[in-house]
């Protein structure tokens, strides 16, 4: 049974460990190896499910595996070090992080550890400084932990990320190319250099990875998801996107926002239908997520189905009230349902708020409002990050047509929606939108 626990630990199946190792200290309470896997088993299945409970109690169990089994057993530290870093992420709190690498600290002096030992230790220690900000000591700390155990994956795939998280792209890469080079076979290693070149923007070499990733293990569910993820992304192949979503799905398919990007895909196919009924079965899968309501309300509104869109945008703010992006739409989807004076009404905050503390939410109401012009609005925009200026144009096109569409100047709002598909910013509304205005899609 603990060989069957271990395994099932290993392959990330949480539940299944967590319930083998239950079974053993059914059996002997005082099994100080099966404390110490029920307590890894708890803090990764709190940690996936942000369960605070379920981490502090793995974290309890370390402590009893500790005093069962003795402080000799390096091993038994390493489910209270991750819970604690967990818990700093969770509860934001520095605190939890800086006991991990003072506590790691002084394991990592006694005299004797084996090499493995240290290794996971310095490993561990690394997560914490990573959380602090850190970063430059975290790499000192991967690589120390190669040093001891240069078989040690997670090491290895963390240094590469802590070397692109500090901008070091060079050594970032030549990290990556090492992880491959010393785990040719494991899916994992390729699958995360994937997911550096999706945020590099290098497509190919991303799909490429995650490609080699599958051939490794067919059944590696979230590599398909990552490379359907650059095909919608990319948004020339959204057939390719929507055949790895399927496949992820099908693998696994207790995976609401898997069924949100393959909605995505099909919305940039023009398929409205399909792609509500995507965002229905996340809704099913997850009743309160906001965001699914939001797709809902994006689906109907391009379908001209506006009160219905204004329902489901107006369902996605009660259900979480930061959701600003969707004010613009909300107001035009009022304005389109008759209501434009209970659409000023309702955004009379952002009509009446001083121009040095507008947003860009609040410029896009303006506008709509008949507030600000268009010159304004495009000078509104973000003057220095090119990546959120090029966004915010897209939007501002967008929004201009529609405006234009009201006042039935059809050609001139055809202009603003081909301006808007020009900046290529596939992964917004207002992109989808000028696509469904203009009858242009992606097959």
């Amino acid at each position: 049974m603990q060989a069957e626990t271990e395994a099932a630990y290993q392959r990330g199946d949480f539940p299944k460990a967590l319930q083998l190792a239950e079974a053993m200290l059914a059996r002997n309470p005082n099994n100080d190896i099966a404390i110490y896997l029920r307590g890894s088993a708890r803090v990764e299945l709190g940690i996936q499910q942000q369960d605070l409970e379920l981490i502090r109690s793995g974290i309890e169990d370390a402590r009893s595996a500790l005093k069962v089994g003795g402080t000799d057993k390096i091993n038994y530290y390493l489910p209270y070090l991750y819970g604690m870093t967990a818990l700093a992420g969770l509860e934001e709190k520095r605190e939890h992080a800086e006991v991990v690498i003072k506590f790691a600290d002084s394991i990592l002096a006694r005299p004797n550890l084996r090499p493995e030992e240290r290794a996971n230790l310095q490993y561990q220690k690394a997560g914490a400084q990573v959380y602090l900000k850190n970063t430059e000591q975290a790499i000192a700390s991967y690589l120390a932990a190669i040093q001891s155990s240069p078989q040690h994956l997670g090491a290895h795939v963390a240094l590469a990320s802590a070397y692109a998280t500090a901008g070091k792209i060079a050594e970032a890469e030549a990290a990556f190319s090492n992880t491959t080079r010393v785990f040719p076979n494991n899916p994992l290693v390729f699958n995360n250099r994937g997911m550096y070149y999706q945020q590099q923007r290098k497509p190919k070499e991303a799909i490429a990875d995650f490609s080699r990733a599958i051939q490794l293990d067919p059944r590696f569910y979230v590599a398909y998801t990552n490379r359907g993820f650059t095909y919608l992304n990319d948004g020339e192949n959204p057939a390719a996107a929507i055949a790895d979503f399927t496949e992820s799905l099908r693998l696994n398919p207790q995976q609401p926002g898997i069924y949100s990007l393959r909605g995505a895909a099909k919305l940039q196919q023009g398929k409205l239908n399909e792609a509500l009924a995507d965002y229905n079965e996340t809704l099913r899968l997850d009743p309160k997520n906001p965001i699914a309501m939001a797709d809902i309300g994006f689906t109907k509104f391009f379908s001209k189905d506006y009160p219905a869109a204004l329902a489901s945008f107006n369902n996605a703010v009660l259900e979480d009230p930061n959701l600003r992006y969707l004010n613009p739409w909300r107001y035009l989807s009022m304005a389109y349902a008759g209501q434009e004076g209970a659409a000023a009404a309702t955004f009379s905050d952002s009509l009446s708020k001083p121009v040095d503390k507008r947003d860009w939410m609040d410029q896009l109401v303006l506008f709509l409002a008949g507030k600000i012009s268009e010159q304004e609005l495009f000078n509104a925009a973000e003057p220095n990050d090119l990546n959120l200026r090029n966004a915010q144009f897209c939007e501002a096109y967008y929004f201009i047509g529609q405006q234009r569409l009201r006042a039935g100047n059809t050609a001139g709002a055809n202009q603003f929606f081909e301006q808007a598909l020009a900046t290529k910013a596939r992964y917004l509304s207002a992109y989808r939108g000028a696509g469904f205005a203009l009858g242009k899609f992606a097959q």
